[in-house]
C-alpha cells in the first residue's frame, strides 16, 4: 500500500468490515471511534507543532541576542 487509508476509505474497506463484524462492533460505533481517535491525534500534533515553533523561537532568540552581546 503506498498510502494510508483515509477515514471514508477505512469504513468501507470489506477486509475491515468484516474484522468488525466479527467483532460486534457497529458501523456508526467504529465511525465515532475513528472521527475521536483523529480528532485527538489532531490535536496532539497541534501540540508538538506549536511546542517545536516556540522551540525554535526562542533558539533564534537566544542567537541573536548572543551576536548583539559580541557587537
Amino acid at each position: 500500500m503506498e498510502h494510508d487509508l483515509t477515514l471514508s476509505e477505512v469504513l468501507v474497506d470489506p477486509l475491515i468490515a468484516q474484522l468488525r463484524q466479527a467483532d460486534a462492533v457497529g458501523y456508526a460505533a467504529f465511525a465515532q471511534l475513528l472521527q475521536s481517535a483523529s480528532r485527538v491525534y489532531a490535536r496532539q500534533m497541534l501540540g508538538n507543532l506549536q511546542t517545536e515553533r516556540a522551540d525554535a523561537f526562542y533558539r533564534r532568540v537566544d542567537a541573536v541576542s548572543g551576536a548583539n552581546k559580541h557587537n
